[in-house]
């Protein structure tokens, strides 16, 4: 099937040839994006800054909003120090090659996402995976390995991305204390959804003080782009002499420094859009049984074939959800991949799981 360029989008509504379609697809979850608060915020730095940085951070490229950025995250989640990187995969290939290196045995999930498998691989590191919130599976490893090797990282996330479940984060603590492991946790789709204030599943579960290092991202629940390392003073150095997608990168412009304010003080104070989405999650649950309890909603069809039949039937009826295959999902896991977030109303999740459930039964019934 051939995808054509998304031409305009207008909140839960994307303009895809001509055609207005429902947006199932958005990270967008909290309806930031396009926030007239973080717009007027940006416009005004504009005015005052530009839009380019004109070079690294190591270089030209620094400046004190992005410092005063580093500290008002880092202050906000309740943590030392914070990195900004110009987005997640940058900041998740880059980091374990300047934190890791042939001492260093690095456990990931099965389920990792893909940028941070590609930073373990580039590290030197010697590295295992897990089957996934397997700590069975997880613990016979470290029982193996880690007596050979000076450092361990475990690293899981708190929300994955194509199933939308969560990690056993009191087996991995303890195993973090057994082995003496730092704990890695990627919030990417869970800072700002989830904890008082937005301040992400870690800080909800009270197990933020046991990461070591927490990985945000702004381009999701921010509405913007870029992301964040938070650990202490010492990994930030480190991050900020020696992780190489960092020192030899033009730096974000700065308007989105103070976008990345802007867009945290809302959170701060979004209690309401939280409930509201989480509002919407359970109605969506009433709907169509699905594994998820998160603001992704896997529903696993299994056949590629099939799974595509149900996405143009979906998109056809005016619904813009898209099916993930191999190799970003196993082999005959095929699946739609929704994402729920506040700007859909209630009628609209009533007439995506009526379309859904027809689509399904007349891709999956023989003829």
């Amino acid at each position: 099937m051939n995808w054509p360029i998304i031409d305009d989008m207008n909140d839960e509504l994307v303009n895809i040839g001509g055609q207005w379609l429902l947006n199932f697809t958005s990270n967008d979850v909290l309806g930031l994006a396009s926030n007239r608060r973080i717009n007027a915020a940006i416009k005004q730095a504009i005015d005052c800054y530009g839009m380019g940085s004109t070079g690294s951070r190591r270089l030209s490229g620094n400046h004190q909003v992005f410092l005063e950025t580093e500290a008002f995250i880092a202050d906000w989640i309740g943590k030392p120090s914070g990195v900004l990187f110009n987005s997640g995969f940058q900041m998740n290939t880059g980091l374990f090659k300047a934190l890791a290196g042939p001492g260093t045995l690095i456990l990931a999930d099965k389920l990792l996402h893909a940028s941070l498998i590609d930073g373990i691989q580039e590290s030197g590191a010697r590295w295992h995976r897990f089957r996934h919130n397997d700590m069975v599976h997880c613990e016979d490893i470290l029982k193996k390995y880690a007596h050979q090797y000076d450092e361990i990282f475990l690293v899981c996330e708190s929300v994955y991305s194509m199933d939308g479940d969560m990690p056993p984060v009191y087996d991995l603590v303890r195993l973090k204390h057994q082995f003496g492991a730092k704990l890695i946790i990627d919030e990417a789709h869970s800072i700002g959804v989830f904890g008082d204030g937005g301040r992400g599943w870690a800080f909800e579960q009270s197990v933020l003080d046991e990461v070591d290092i927490l990985l945000i991202t702004f381009g999701k629940a921010f509405g913007l782009c870029g992301a964040m390392v938070i650990a202490n003073q010492q990994i930030a150095a480190t991050l900020k002499s020696a992780c190489r997608s960092y020192v030899y990168s033009t730096a974000l412009p700065l308007p989105i420094a103070i976008g990345i304010q802007s867009s945290c003080e809302i959170i701060k104070g979004g209690d309401h859009l939280r409930k509201q989405l989480q509002d919407h999650i359970v109605k969506f649950k009433s709907l169509i049984q699905t594994p998820s309890n998160t603001h992704i909603q896997p529903i696993v069809i299994g056949h590629n074939k099939a799974t595509s039949a149900v996405e143009k039937r979906l998109i056809d009826g005016g619904f813009y959800v898209r099916g993930v295959h191999h190799p970003t999902v196993p082999k005959g896991q095929s699946r739609l991949r929704i994402t729920i977030n506040v700007n859909h109303s209630i009628e609209q999740l009533n007439a995506l799981s009526m379309a859904i459930s027809d689509a399904l039964h007349d891709a999956l019934v023989p003829a």
